[in-house]
């Protein structure tokens, strides 16, 4: 028979700190080098963010990332469980190909909080666009009224290791801050002080 385990409270996460988990969609049928292109994607934007995102007092914001192309609701659900048990509270996705939402990035987030900040960045060709995903996960997302940033940027259409431009680098980077904040403020006591009401 099962027993109840009382909860201590020595090695408790600290909730304030969010976590950014980097992921990307894939189409099944998409080439091996592709793939691994895709894969190189996820990699260095994670590092772009854990380089370039911190909190107030400066440490570092925990950014994780999952190589597992979501291809369908298989690799969706495993990329799921990673976030979840890596405490992962926004989200950035960084698409390279074409996919099928409903079967990827929809079943991802349907497995974590609502209110999971969502970040789509791309580049804007490519021989498999990534940004056809984009436009089409963002609509479909769109309709059942979650919100849902996009972010078109550019990287290059060939090579196995595109460096993102600047620009989209410093974009994404905005917006992780704005994420950052609102996850590290979501449930916290403030003090807002002003004059007339």
């Amino acid at each position: 028979m099962s027993q109840p385990r009382k909860l201590g409270t020595e090695g408790l996460a600290d909730s304030s700190v969010p976590v950014i988990g980097v992921c990307a969609t894939c189409d099944p049928r998409i080439d091996v080098d592709s793939r691994t292109r895709a894969q190189n994607i996820i990699r260095m934007t994670a590092g772009v963010l854990a380089e370039r995102v911190q909190m107030p007092d400066g440490a570092a914001v925990p950014v994780v990332y999952s190589d597992v192309l979501m291809d369908g609701e298989r690799e969706a659900d495993i990329v799921a469980r990673q976030f979840q048990a890596a405490g992962v509270n926004i989200i950035v996705c960084v698409p390279d190909t074409w996919a099928f939402p409903q079967l990827s990035l929809i079943s991802l987030i349907q497995q974590l909080p609502d209110d999971t900040p969502l970040n789509l960045t791309c580049g804007n060709s490519a021989p498999r666009p990534g940004v056809v995903f984009v436009h089409a996960a963002s609509g479909a997302i769109s309709q059942y009224g979650r919100l849902v940033h996009i972010n078109v940027g550019s990287w290059p259409d060939t090579g196995m290791e595109p460096q993102m431009t600047a620009r989209t680098a410093d974009d994404l980077v905005d917006w992780a801050y704005a994420a950052v904040a609102r996850q590290a403020m979501k449930g916290r006591r403030v003090v807002v002080s002003g004059h007339d009401a």
